[in-house]
């Protein structure tokens, strides 16, 4: 259980997570080179291809390895030092079924419990209620060896979280479910992180849920952090391009806004028109325009970009980076 006369975590830190020139070595192997990266709060994605360290930094964020180099701060305590200490801090949802045979789904959220420091009642209780907020259901009496992919999957996501965690880290959470139970998972992350205000990574190949849950990514290839920031600022156009979505006579409305001089296309997918307006005298006049028309007008957004679009990007630039350094390496 976390002190009640510990310093609140917020106050001394203002990021939850902060990884300062993280080196990690396995013999001469470099798996985490020089990993400078901040998770703040909201939901943080973590992607990367296989064998790229994402492991490697959930552990080494846990305080379970000793790193070569760098430094780690979890709400600004340091988890070589007190790692305990991180870990009543944080909340895990490994990749591989940690669950333990013999006990029943809530057996092992309430056990989960008591290894935080809660009283057994208390426990229990609380089990009870982060199990109901999952939708396990009477399955949570059945043992776990015998319960479903996505019945564990909720039975490891309350265990994660019945202390209550600052953090939730979990890595490949959709594996293995039905597109009902991933949904419902994504959704779970987004109520955890907007309306409690938890601090979420989830380290994952599929692009698609970090672009419709995430507010950050960040990408690891070969050790290193080849791509951070803000999905709306890494997925937007670089032309500064809009969409407009509508239904209606698209071709004559692109036709109205090129006589006009502005540079608009019907969008290569058939969802509305992109077009170029940055002053807002441009944006009045597609609207009038859409109206003359007769489009019918839903929305006029940012384009964005698509997720493995800028993926493919930075990886083939990491590429590039990494046979350039090859080449001006000394003989």
């Amino acid at each position: 259980m976390i002190d009640a006369g510990t310093e609140p975590l917020q106050e001394r830190s203002p990021l939850p997570v902060r990884l300062e020139r993280v080196e990690k070595w396995y013999g001469r192997r470099v798996v985490l080179a020089g990993v400078t990266l901040d998770i703040p709060p909201g939901i943080t994605g973590l992607v990367g291809p296989n064998g790229a360290g994402k492991s490697t930094l959930i552990r080494a964020i846990l305080g379970l390895v000793r790193l070569a180099g760098g430094r780690v701060e979890v709400c600004g305590i340091d988890p070589a030092v007190a790692a305990r200490r991180v870990r009543q801090l944080i909340g895990v949802v490994p990749e591989d079924d940690a669950a333990i045979p013999g006990l029943s789904g809530v057996e092992m959220v309430q056990y989960a419990a008591r290894l935080s420091g809660l009283p057994c009642v208390e426990a229990l209780r609380r089990a009870h209620e982060v199990l109901d907020w999952c939708d396990a259901g009477q399955e949570r009496y059945r043992t776990v060896e015998t319960l479903s992919v996505g019945m564990r999957q909720k039975v490891a996501f309350a265990a994660a979280i019945v202390h209550d965690p600052v953090i939730v880290i979990l890595d490949e959470p959709t594996n293995g479910l039905d597109p009902l139970e991933r949904r419902a998972m994504l959704g779970r992350l987004v109520t955890l992180a907007r309306d409690h205000g938890k601090t979420i990574l989830v380290s994952t190949h599929v692009l698609r849920d970090v672009q419709s849950i995430c507010d950050r990514l960040a990408l690891l290839v070969r050790g290193r952090v080849r791509l951070a920031g803000s999905i709306a600022d890494l997925t937007g156009s670089a032309d500064r391009d809009l969409r407009l979505r509508g239904s209606g006579p698209l071709e004559l409305f692109v036709a109205r806004l090129t006589a006009r001089g502005m540079k608009a296309r019907l969008a290569g997918d058939g969802d509305g028109v992109l077009l170029h307006a940055t002053d807002p005298a441009a944006v009045v006049a597609v609207w009038e325009e859409a109206g003359r028309a007769g489009v019918e007008a839903w929305a006029l957004e940012p384009e964005r970009r698509p997720l493995e679009e800028v993926f493919l990007a930075a990886l083939q630039a990491a590429d590039d980076a990494d046979l350039g350094r090859l080449a001006n390496a000394p003989a």
